[in-house]
């Protein structure tokens, strides 16, 4: 891999375009990540602007401009498209590819994560759903992010997957490593240590297959009937590794933390855990309030782009959150309503790319939501929460999140 994938110096943006911003940065007493980007927008700046931090890179902040760069690869590649940029940065399977290139193993992933498949899988979640919740309901009090929110998502991930769950708490502090960082050294540091675990485990499989995903990514075999690249499938099971890892984890945190402060949504809730369809549209909603991710992508060519020039590879970040709450596309987008109908948030991303795991994500929330709500209908924050946990990043959330409720 060469520095041929690093952007140049910015002079093609004009000074007014430039504005100093850093979004893995949340400053002290923000208890609240999403809010340096609503911020952003608040203040004014440009829709489309350009800033000097994470190697530097271009901002989208429109709903449609966010949604063209997912849309149109022959512009914004997803292919070497770090943040920041890095030498060594892995083509990760299937989304560090473009059309066609990236069907290859998106159709072997995709059959694994349909709604079918993953309603076949929901007795298991609920199993597991109901193990956690049980061991502090009757306590009164539990820290949400260790005792529920990293280890239902990530447990299941790792059963699904075919991992040792014993080593949950390792694989986590890699997971951690990869994303809470900018600093070029420390995340290539992190990546090789994903990378040595998976190259063991998939060597295992190899030798002991199984019913798990990783058994299908390492016997699966091409066209012509050969085994993939062996970089290749390490490329996926990386990819895996961390989407299973970490997104659903601070969504669930973003949603138990709305409901312990709002009891009419608490309410909401209760009253439809016999109304499947209802349930989702709700979760729907506070899915796209509560968008975690800010997803870039990388300017293929220089080209001209609604009014700004771009260079070829440059950084676009398109941060999910403000897309979500565009009031050009979203009526009263700072509303919270749970019967919204028309809801076309962007948090598991559009087009090519959408997140094949966003049946799964959505089917785990929900899971978790009727589990916790049968033992534990009302709680509310505790009113100390101690230091300020919150994080910014490519994923956004919260170290802790401390929840009581009456005991016993």
């Amino acid at each position: 891999m060469t520095r041929a994938f690093f952007p140049a110096p910015p002079d093609h943006v004009p000074a007014e375009l430039i504005h100093d911003f850093d979004f893995f940065s949340v400053p002290p007493g923000e208890g609240d990540p999403t809010e340096i980007w609503h911020d952003l927008v608040r203040s004014g700046v440009p829709s489309k602007f350009y800033t000097p931090r994470n190697g530097g890179h271009w901002v989208f902040l429109d709903y449609d401009d966010i949604v063209e760069a997912y849309r149109d690869y022959s512009i914004f590649s997803n292919h070497q498209a770090s943040m920041p940029p890095m030498e060594h940065w892995p083509t990760l399977q299937p989304v560090g590819f473009d059309p066609p290139e990236h069907n290859v193993f998106r159709r072997l992933l995709a059959p694994m994560f349909t709604p079918k498949a993953v309603r076949d899988i929901t007795d298991e979640l609920r199993r597991r759903s109901a193990v956690l919740i049980d061991g502090f309901a009757a306590k009164g009090s539990c820290d949400f992010i260790p005792e529920y929110a990293e280890k239902f998502p990530t447990s299941s991930f790792l059963y699904l997957f075919g991992m040792p769950e014993e080593r949950l708490d390792d694989f986590l502090t890699l997971a951690n490593a990869f994303f809470r960082t900018s600093d070029p050294k420390v995340k290539g540091e992190a990546v090789n240590s994903i990378f040595a675990e998976i190259d063991a485990f998939f060597r295992e499989k190899q030798k002991n297959p199984g019913n798990d995903i990783a058994s299908t990514i390492v016997t699966a075999r091409d066209a012509d009937g050969n085994p993939h690249s062996w970089q290749d499938m390490l490329n996926c099971g990386f990819l895996l590794f961390v989407a299973g890892l970490d997104t659903v984890t601070n969504t669930m945190a973003y949603i138990w933390r709305h409901l312990a402060t709002t009891p009419a949504s608490r309410a909401y809730f209760r009253d439809r855990l016999d109304d499947p369809d209802g349930f989702l549209r709700a979760i729907e909603e506070l899915m796209r309030i509560n968008a975690v991710s800010n997803i870039v992508r990388r300017v293929k060519d220089d080209c001209e782009f609604r009014g700004v020039q771009l260079r070829r590879n440059d950084r676009v970040a398109l941060p999910n959150t403000v897309a979500n709450r565009d009031p050009r596309t979203f009526r009263d987008p700072e509303t919270i309503n749970l019967d919204r109908e028309v809801n076309v948030h962007v948090t598991f991303g559009v087009g090519p790319h959408r997140c094949v795991g966003s049946h799964l994500a959505k089917r785990e929330i929900m899971v978790s939501l009727q589990e916790w709500l049968k033992r534990i209908p009302d709680f509310e924050l505790v009113p100390d929460q101690g230091q300020a946990t919150a994080f910014g990043g490519s994923v956004m959330g919260f170290r802790s999140l401390k929840l009581q409720w009456p005991a016993g």
